[in-house]
This record gives C-alpha cells, sequence and structure tokens, in this order.
C-alpha cells in the first residue's frame, strides 16, 4: 500500500489532471454535468427505492437510503465525471504541492460546482417528464418531507452536516486510491455513502437534484432564495470537510514518515 506521502503525490497529479483537462471548457463542462446527473441517479433510487420504508417511518429507512444512494458515487469513479464535493479535497492538495495555483484550484472546483448544477437540473427535468414523482404518491411524499426537513434546518446546522458529509466522501475517495481490487473499491463507497446518508449530512450536489426536483413538482415548500442560501452553507461546509479536515489532516500526516 502506498504511504502517506505517496497517496498526496497521487491525489495532487489528478488536480493537475483535471487542470489540464479544463482547458477544454466545455468538454469538463460535460464531465461535471455528469458526475451531477449520476448523483442525481443515486437521489433518485433513495427516492423511488426507499419511499415506502421512509414514509411509514421505518428504523431501517435512513442505512437503506445510504445503501442505494451510493451508486451515484460508484457511477462517478468508475463511468467517470468531475465531482465537485471530491474536487474539493483534491484540487487544495495540487496546489499545496505546487501542481496548480491556489487561484485556478479554486476556480476549478466552482466550475465543478457550475457542471454539476447543469447534470443535476438536467436529470432532475428528465425524471419528472417520467412523472416518477405524482402528487400523493409515495415518492413524492418523501421528497416533499425530505427537501422541508432540508430547508427548515438552522445553517449552523447544515455547515456542520456538510463539514461530516465531505469528510466521509473524500475519505472514501482517499481510500479508494490507496486500493487495486475495484470489488474492494466499491465496498469502500458504499459503507463511506451510507454513514453520511444514514445520519442525514448534507451534500451540495445531491442537494442540488433535491431542490431541482421539489422545484419541478412542488414540493417542500420550496423558494429560489431559500434553496441557494442552502446550497451555498452546505458547499462552504463541504469545502471545509474535503480540504481541511482531511486532506489537512493527511497533510500533516504524511510528516511523520519525513
Amino acid at each position: 500500500m502506498d504511504t502517506f506521502g505517496q497517496t498526496l503525490d497521487n491525489q495532487a497529479q489528478a488536480g493537475l489532471a483535471k487542470s489540464n483537462k479544463a482547458r477544454h471548457v466545455g468538454s469538463y463542462l460535460v464531465g461535471g454535468a455528469l458526475a451531477g446527473a449520476f448523483v442525481g441517479i443515486g437521489c433518485l433510487f433513495m427516492y423511488a427505492g426507499v419511499s415506502g420504508m421512509y414514509v411509514h417511518g421505518s428504523d431501517l429507512a435512513g442505512t437503506m437510503m445510504g445503501l442505494v444512494f451510493g451508486i451515484g458515487l460508484v457511477l462517478v469513479v468508475f463511468a467517470g465525471g468531475e465531482l465537485a464535493t471530491s474536487g474539493m479535497m483534491i484540487m487544495p492538495l495540487a496546489a499545496i504541492r505546487r501542481k496548480v495555483s491556489a487561484l485556478r484550484a479554486a476556480w476549478l472546483i466552482a466550475f465543478m460546482l457550475i457542471g454539476n448544477l447543469v447534470g443535476s437540473i438536467a436529470i432532475s427535468a428528465l425524471i419528472s417528464a417520467a412523472n416518477v414523482f405524482k402528487k400523493d404518491s409515495l415518492n413524492y411524499q418523501m421528497l416533499d418531507a425530505v427537501v422541508s426537513g432540508k430547508l427548515h434546518k438552522d445553517y449552523s446546522e447544515v455547515f456542520f452536516r456538510a463539514i461530516m458529509c465531505n469528510v466521509m466522501v473524500c475519505l472514501a475517495i482517499w481510500t479508494i486510491n490507496r486500493m487495486k481490487n475495484e470489488v474492494a473499491q466499491i465496498i469502500v463507497i458504499a459503507w463511506a455513502i451510507t454513514v453520511f446518508v444514514a445520519a442525514g449530512f448534507e451534500h451540495v450536489v445531491a442537494n442540488m437534484t433535491s431542490f431541482s426536483l421539489a422545484f419541478m413538482n412542488d414540493a417542500g415548500g420550496i423558494s429560489l432564495g431559500a434553496a441557494t442560501m442552502s446550497l451555498l452553507v452546505a458547499g462552504a461546509g463541504n469545502l471545509v470537510g474535503g480540504g481541511l479536515v482531511v486532506g489537512g489532516t493527511y497533510v500533516l500526516a504524511a510528516r511523520m514518515e519525513d
């Protein structure tokens, strides 16, 4: 298994590769849109697959939501896409290792978020056109309750839940970078994602799909202002969780190996 320092170098090289790919702006935007759509598919599976358990108050609903939602990150990793939340760890590490400038790292994270939003809106439009969230259906009732709950949380709660969310996402990305077996990588992704979904943590890209679905299906009492603020706070928390808590901790830990 690689040392911490080697893994840091691998992540920094991944950041440099992202920077190089971003020279083709249109293609990079499509990569971001794909990641947003893949996470949106995870949201779809969560709402469509677990709505009965959720609406009827099953104690296992949270765990099952996490287990099925994990398909989103599995698709991002294995099908390919530019996901901002993992980029929030990778790009700061690339800047620390001087593979890219801090300004370019920040720009790339912002650009990934834009691409993710485009993909989230696009997949939400397709899902809504398919009438998956018919009024009074279990799927609709779950969407309505989940989005309403997200929008009524205090911003401090959203922020700290977002930190913990991206700790789990970036730990998954960090860990699978140190592994060679693809089946084992999928298991690690599934476990890490189950933790953050079951605990009700806040993932800015997943929320893009949930909020888009709510807008398109008149659910959750959503408004543009409330959704925007929630996404901004969640995005800030995700950045702290990925860049500072996970990335920063391993930068310090790597010094033990010197």
